[in-house]
């Protein structure tokens, strides 16, 4: 069977429209409905003349996430898209203003890595595997896209120890009448999973690994050879999973942390 692969898109562009943009315009809380949609129908626009779809993509993301966070607010609390920040350019993607004049602040981002299925990708992904812990072990085979699954699952990783040392920085930055607890809300395709997240979190908060996390050694040796660390001043992750061919999220939870089923984490 032969896809339509630009009808696939453009049918996926115009639910995107009734099932989401529609619903966002329409809620008087979002006070950003309008920018976030013209980006999005902007971006739409370069695509139709030769742009990357990957941008739509994110874009779309953007609206998804939007929905979810207005699902989880009072009737009377505001939702903000990019609010000009004092001290700096840089933006923040959403600040929710509670009823009592509070802020929350929100910054997306899309954690996508390349679907690399090479010899390269297995040697890099096989060279990490011999470090793996003798208790947990990401397993995959090499046959059935095993260099592009465990190297996927890698620079997720990766992404988020960027994402969250980036937003960390952004943080710093937030004047005392901007503050407020500020969280990092990370959308997934289908790339990886949520517990992935549960365990990057729970490192971020505790400054242990967990005891069952297959890619503590290969977190450790990242950090280390990078001189990266965490400040921990962020408030919480949420997770968003979106499939290429959905609309709307799968799953939103707020304030992913790992199970507490078999006692302390690892030092």
């Amino acid at each position: 069977m032969i896809i339509d692969w630009q009808a696939s898109k453009e049918d996926w562009i115009d639910r995107m429209r009734v099932d989401v943009v529609a619903r966002l315009l329409a809620d008087t809380r979002f006070a950003g409905a309008k920018a976030m949609v013209g980006r999005f129908e902007d971006c739409v626009a370069r695509w139709h003349k030769g742009g990357n779809f990957r941008s739509v993509i994110n874009d779309g993301n953007e609206l998804s996430a939007a929905a979810a966070i207005l699902d989880d607010m009072r009737s009377q609390d505001r939702l903000l898209y990019e609010p000009k920040l004092v001290q700096t350019p840089k933006s923040i993607d959403f600040c929710v203003v509670w009823a009592d004049g509070a802020r929350s602040w929100i910054d997306m981002k899309t954690v996508a890595p390349q679907w690399k299925n090479d010899t390269a990708a297995w040697e890099q992904f096989s060279r990490i595997a011999n470090d793996f812990p003798d208790n947990a072990a990401l397993i995959v085979d090499r046959a059935f896209c095993g260099a592009a699954l465990g190297t996927q699952f890698l620079k997720a990783r990766w992404s988020l120890i960027q994402r969250t040392i980036e937003l960390e920085a952004k943080m710093a930055l937030l004047t005392p009448a901007e503050k407020g607890p500020v969280r990092l809300l990370v959308c997934n395709e289908g790339a990886w999973h949520e517990d992935d997240l549960e365990d990057f979190a729970d490192l971020y908060f505790s400054g242990h690994f967990r005891a069952d996390d297959w890619a503590k050694n290969a977190v450790a040796r990242y950090l280390a050879e990078r001189n990266l660390t965490f400040q921990r001043s962020l408030a919480g992750f949420c997770y968003l999973e979106r499939r290429h061919d959905e609309t709307s999220a799968r799953r939103f939870t707020v304030d992913v942390r790992g199970p507490r089923l078999f006692g302390p984490m690892a030092a």
